[in-house]
């Protein structure tokens, strides 16, 4: 029976050994994920900063709902657009991005798309970094 017990008490070690070694490995597979993203998202970055927003005001648009409208003023991201007689604030790039409204300048439009999707990008990747960062510190407290 002593011996019997030696034994259960080998085997539970070498399981335990074997948990804390598939920790690890799971544990360095979701550090090298998250590294990857975070040179992902640092390559987004970069392109991001190449963006500036454009300065609309006066600019000549069509709202696919609102008509045809003036930019009367710009704060960074956010437009006040005046048609006719009702006044819409909107914002940047996403009302371009979505073909919600068109500018005249069609290569403005194409940088405000781009733009918008970089900004997407950015998210998405934020989001999955969080997400590995929750499993790894789930995996540590286990």
């Amino acid at each position: 029976m002593a011996a019997r017990a030696g034994t259960e008490s080998r085997k539970k070690t070498a399981t335990q050994r074997q948990k804390e070694e598939e920790k690890r490995e799971k544990a360095e597979k979701l550090t090298a994920q998250r590294s990857a993203l975070q040179s992902r998202l640092a390559a987004v970055d970069a392109l991001r900063s190449g963006f500036t927003l454009p300065d609309l005001t006066g600019a000549a648009v069509e709202h696919t709902q609102y008509g045809s409208g003036t930019v009367e003023a710009q704060q960074g991201a956010v437009i006040t657009v005046c048609y006719g007689t009702s006044v819409k604030k909107q914002k940047l790039p996403f009302v371009v991005a979505g073909g919600f409204m068109h500018l005249q300048d069609e290569e403005m439009e194409t940088q405000l798309s781009q733009l918008d999707d970089l900004n997407r990008q950015k998210d998405s990747l934020e989001k999955e970094i969080q997400y590995l960062a929750s499993l790894l510190s789930d995996l540590e407290r286990a």
